[in-house]
């Protein structure tokens, strides 16, 4: 069995809210469904497309430059040169929170809903919803 690489964009998908329930939606383009309550929202960014679409990589094996040719994350790729496959991923957005106790920046990944956090400096339990 051949070990897949992943390369993750360099391109990230905005951040949208629902707007049925202001809530986070899941990130991506296209019809998303509010993981809060269901309502189904159409998410167009033609920048982003564009950007995601001729995002140029170089090949984790050989370093030719490939274009993505594509808006969809994950997708398999194949190196032109070197015929090595590879998984181009959606890039992971992380946002700061600052822990309310003692004001330290946390770095999150950003999910629909509530979420219970622990500052690792003060071990204040907080939650942050999205």
């Amino acid at each position: 069995m051949t070990d897949v690489s992943y390369v993750e964009s360099k391109y990230a998908v905005p951040l949208a809210e629902c707007p049925n329930c202001d809530h986070m939606l899941p990130q991506g383009l296209g019809e998303i469904t509010c993981e809060i309550c269901s309502a189904v929202c159409k998410i167009t960014h033609e920048p982003t497309v564009q950007s995601l679409i001729s995002e140029s990589l170089p090949c984790p094996s050989c370093s030719t430059v490939l274009v993505a040719g594509t808006d969809e994350r994950p997708v398999k790729m194949e190196c032109s040169a070197c015929s090595i496959n590879f998984v181009l991923t959606q890039k992971t957005i992380k946002v700061e929170i600052d822990c309310p106790s003692c004001e330290r920046q946390l770095r999150i990944r950003p999910r629909p809903g509530t979420r219970e956090l622990d500052c690792p400096a003060c071990q204040t339990s907080f939650n942050v919803t999205f």
